[in-house]
């Protein structure tokens, strides 16, 4: 599991680890084929969670050979759809934020709202379609193993995020602290600098 928050994490801040060879090997390449090579990598992250997710799943809802086919065949494509739609949402949800700083009117902002309520809709909607055609495939019982699955996986997911952007805020708010003290101190040996100056002369 720490592997897959670990992957998540990864990819939902938009990091990509680079060694110092590859930052080396990446100044050679174009924008275009540094922006290939970072879309090959992130597309490459997120099999590998998919990987992980699917086999924790699989072993969560304790699917045997023949029903995790028919699982993952419905399961994927409506994952897919709802994380596309989470995506837009959030978006939409920044876009709300925005307009509700800035000097829109009321005009501007109902329609972003709609929209969002749109979304939340749709998102609903697939959740219920999945559950629906997984009926055939799973029981009542998995079905809701699936649910609390989904939910926790989630809820971990955001935590791991809000921690990570705590300890890299951290991080910079020690080093912005650092460098004032260092600026601090740096002024104070000129200026018992230029005392000890004055008092040679």
């Amino acid at each position: 599991m720490k592997r897959i928050l670990l992957l998540t994490i990864i990819l939902a801040c938009g990091f990509i680890p680079q060694s110092s060879t590859f930052a080396q090997a990446a100044d050679a390449q174009s924008p275009a084929e540094q922006k290939a090579g970072q879309q090959a990598r992130r597309e490459e992250l997120v099999r590998k969670i998919e990987d992980l997710k699917h086999a924790k799943l699989t072993n969560a809802l304790g699917l045997d050979a023949e029903t995790a086919p028919k699982f993952f065949a419905i399961y994927g494509p409506a994952e897919r759809d709802i994380q596309s739609l989470a995506q837009q949402r959030n978006a939409e949800m920044k876009k709300l934020g925005q307009l509700t700083n800035g000097a829109k009117s009321d005009a501007d902002v109902d329609p972003e709202i709609a929209k969002l309520r749109d979304l939340n809709q749709q998102i609903e909607s697939r959740a219920q379609q999945l559950d629906a055609d997984l009926k055939g495939v799973l029981s009542s019982r998995q079905r809701a193993r699936l649910l609390v699955f989904e939910h926790e996986f989630n809820q971990r997911i955001r935590q791991e995020v809000a921690q990570h952007q705590v300890a890299r805020g951290g991080t910079a708010r020690a080093l912005r602290q650092q460098l004032r003290q260092e600026r601090v101190r740096n002024r104070l040996l000129r200026k018992l600098a230029k005392g000890k100056a004055a008092e040679q002369k």
